[in-house]
């Protein structure tokens, strides 16, 4: 394994109180994501919640992260895809410092009404958009393929309302770009991060159930 240190603002075990009442207020106070989150996991909901908060402050705080599995298979390109699982952010932080170029996909909140929809985009934005790491938006197809073809690393999210709800999209984009689909989680073990590639996603869902966010609800749905 390789060990990465990412400083980026605060150790995370501090950011735990104020990203659980984050999550509190945008899930558990809205009536629909609630329901839908309560249908998922039931009475594990509280625990599904905090979970996350601490995944979520992983991905703010300052992290040692270990990388296992081989990058090989992305020296030239290729796509790496997982679900809202773990602290899934981390990815591109990690590979884009050990030299890959990484695209990331995003929803454009701006898009939607609101003083909150937008800085929020801002935010998001900012948090992303480092140094050789190119975000991208819904519409983006063709600069997508041409950046894998040029030896970029898109990473993708394929969960939709079910695991693999956006998978079929991503599997033809690599046949058609002919770069490999490489799996990827990110998850704290034994105290430490580990950014795991070509992990087995099923396996980790069903071992690690709550580290799966399943409030996440496919935006084609609301």
């Amino acid at each position: 394994m390789k060990n990465i240190p990412l400083d980026i603002i605060a150790r995370p075990g501090f950011l735990i109180p104020p990203v659980m009442a984050g999550l509190y207020a945008g899930y558990w106070l809205n009536r629909g994501r609630r329901r839908h989150l309560k249908k998922r996991t039931g009475r594990s909901a509280f625990l599904n919640l905090y979970r996350t908060a601490r995944n979520f402050a992983a991905m703010l705080g300052r992290n040692r992260v270990e990388v296992k599995g081989s990058l090989e298979p992305l020296r030239s390109g290729g796509i790496l895809y997982s679900f809202h699982f773990g602290a899934w952010e981390l990815m591109p932080k990690v590979l884009s410092r050990l030299g890959f170029r990484i695209g990331v996909i995003a929803n454009r909140y701006a898009d939607q009404p609101g003083f909150l929809a937008r800085t929020a985009d801002r935010v998001l934005y900012r948090y992303r958009a480092q140094p050789n790491v190119r975000v991208f938006y819904p519409g983006d197809g063709l600069k997508i393929a041409r950046f894998l073809r040029s030896g970029g690393v898109f990473g993708v999210l394929v969960d939709g309302d079910m695991p693999y709800g956006k998978f079929d999209p991503v599997r033809r984009l690599g046949r058609l770009c002919g770069v490999p689909l490489v799996s990827f989680a990110v998850y704290r073990e034994k105290g430490r991060s580990i950014l795991d590639l070509g992990c087995d996603l099923n396996r980790l869902l069903r071992e690690r159930p709550y580290e799966y966010l399943w409030a996440y609800r496919s935006r084609r749905s609301e």
